[in-house]
């Protein structure tokens, strides 16, 4: 994935509300995005450092915890970039194609809600919304399989399989990952499309993640990837939305989008 050095475009000086209710002071973030940052690539504990910016900038809790899952150390950052895989001709060893189920659907649901979405430091879009599906969501879930169907449909000459890894402990896991699985085998044809409902679905995720491309937008998941495809952020810009706040912006760059036409990243 190419990235392009712009200019920050926000007004920093603004804050705005987002779904908790909370406010986010967007120029108390951009100061505490780059101290963080800073302080992680110097090699700071993760929780020492988010500490000690939260407390300097009296960050309130949604702010601290966008701070925490959208901003990560110039390492990691530099190093999940150059992971991100749009399919390009590019010779992959592998051609299996691992979905962290809950994680991706969660951040889609999100998305199809109009709730609160971000693109953060690595070019993948998160959300804050918890990883739990409410009451009254189970109804929206064929909008986000279809969703991500239609995503896959671009590249269906690429995987010759497709494994989706769920949480065995969530309520309506095997309906929900059974259904996502028909779904994408009306779309992926060439591809064989099985699922694993795991009570550690991280661990099974990251067993799997050295000879496989991931989607996920987990940080442990993406650190012990091979290559990772980022669903979310194809997501947003299939569904031409754009995220609440931009982190790469924050710090100069622009996250190019995979081209299912020229299928170039």
């Amino acid at each position: 994935m190419r990235i392009i050095r712009t200019i920050p475009y926000f007004n920093w000086g603004l804050f705005m509300a987002v779904d908790s209710g909370k406010r986010v002071r967007l120029s108390a973030m951009f100061d505490a995005a780059h101290d963080y940052r800073l302080l992680l690539s110097r090699g700071y504990p993760l929780s020492h450092a988010l500490n000690m910016v939260s407390q300097h900038y009296l960050l309130n809790e949604y702010e601290r915890l966008l701070l925490f899952r959208c901003v990560h150390s110039s390492k990691y950052v530099h190093e999940t970039t150059r992971k991100l895989f749009c399919p390009n001709g590019e010779n992959l060893s592998s051609k299996v194609l691992v979905i962290d189920f809950y994680n991706i659907i969660l951040t889609i649901l999100a998305m199809i809600k109009s709730e609160d979405v971000y693109l953060c430091d690595d070019c993948l879009v998160r959300d804050l919304r918890g990883s739990k599906i409410r009451s009254g969501e189970r109804e929206l879930l064929d909008r986000v399989f279809n969703t991500i169907a239609d995503i896959l449909a671009n590249y269906r000459n690429v995987f010759a399989e497709i494994i989706v890894v769920a949480d065995k402990n969530v309520s309506h896991s095997l309906d929900d990952v059974r259904e996502f699985s028909n779904t994408l085998r009306k779309v992926s044809q060439e591809a064989r499309v099985t699922f694993i409902l795991s009570p550690t679905p991280d661990s099974k995720t990251v067993s799997m993640a050295t000879n496989s491309v991931i989607a996920s937008t987990d940080s442990v998941i993406i650190e012990n990837s091979y290559r990772i495809l980022p669903l979310t952020t194809l997501a947003l810009h299939s569904m031409g939305l754009k995220p609440v706040i931009d982190f790469a912006n924050i710090f100069g760059y622009t996250c190019q989008y995979c081209d299912s036409k020229s299928q170039t990243c």
